[in-house]
């Protein structure tokens, strides 16, 4: 008993003397570095290491064209394409491959007309792989956007304020849920994420909504900042926001329907119409000619 009263009193001096040795100040250097220390950014490919002289040219490009692959990059991402990419980035990818498609061409072809065939087709190509999984993103959300408005005014309805009706919102499936999801938790703790009508700020949602470029989501974002500056009404308001939002995509697919028949002429006539012809008229000369001979 002696031994153990003294093996916990010799522990209990030995960690007060620890206490108050002074402690080297490399040693809170090092600490302090390890805590603040910043995550180095993942090595880029080195083939995209090589695209790097390419997004300096990529910057003089006029802006609009930036911004437009910048929306496109923003829904694209949400379908798990062109993860990582910004839109210079992308434009230099594109300035790259066009002019190797110019290199490849005039090396194999040689006729200048026929060369700038390839680099045509990498530049539209590319073009396709990036609109092809943001149209597929946009179109979604546009189809969900109108039963997530309604949601939001059902549980609006239940007495739920709205912003926490959009963190439940945000917990469901779907893009606009995902998409819901990353702004509330990219919203700045200091910035209101509905506008609450002072000084005339918008809210994080409204201009994340802005940036996404869809203008169903935009105009879904600003209603929702003109109810939460109302304060009243909110079950009518969100009610009202439902139904124009769900006329608003049905108009929008009659739209695309009504637009069906033309897209669809150029590929009628090549594929059915012309070789149509071709399979009356190309006998009547093949005998014509065989009969004049």
């Amino acid at each position: 008993m002696h031994i153990l009263i003294a093996f916990v009193a010799a522990a209990w001096s030995a960690s007060l003397l620890y206490r108050l040795v002074p402690v080297p100040a490399a040693v809170d250097r090092a600490r302090l570095g390890q805590v603040m220390a910043v995550e180095t950014p993942p090595a880029l490919p080195f083939w995209r290491a090589l695209l790097l002289p390419f997004n300096s040219l990529a910057r003089k490009l006029p802006a609009a064209l930036a911004l437009d692959a910048g929306r496109q990059l923003y829904w694209a991402q949400f379908e798990g394409a062109w993860v990582g990419w910004s839109a210079v980035e992308f434009w230099g990818l594109r300035l790259a491959a066009v002019v190797v498609a110019l290199a490849v061409g005039m090396l194999l072809i040689g006729d200048p007309t026929l060369t700038l065939i390839f680099p045509g087709l990498v530049y539209v190509y590319l073009g396709t792989r990036l609109s092809g999984p943001a149209s597929r993103a946009i179109r979604q959300v546009e189809r969900e956007l109108p039963e997530t408005a309604q949601t939001l005014a059902l549980l609006v309805g239940t007495g739920k304020p709205i912003v926490e009706s959009l963190r439940v919102v945000a917990g469901g499936r779907g893009i606009v849920a995902r998409w819901l999801s990353r702004t509330l938790a990219a919203c700045p703790p200091d910035r209101p994420l509905l506008g609450a009508g002072q000084g005339g700020r918008s809210g994080f949602l409204r201009d994340e909504a802005v940036q996404s470029g869809v203008s169903s989501l935009v105009n879904f974002a600003v209603q929702l900042d003109l109810l939460q500056k109302s304060g009243v009404a909110g079950e009518l308001l969100l009610g009202s926001l439902a139904d124009s939002v769900a006329a608003e995509s049905q108009a929008r697919v009659m739209a695309r329907a009504e637009a069906l028949a033309d897209k669809l002429t150029l590929p009628v006539m090549f594929f059915y119409f012309i070789p149509y012809l071709a399979g009356i008229l190309v006998p009547v000369f093949a005998g014509n000619l065989a009969l004049m001979r």
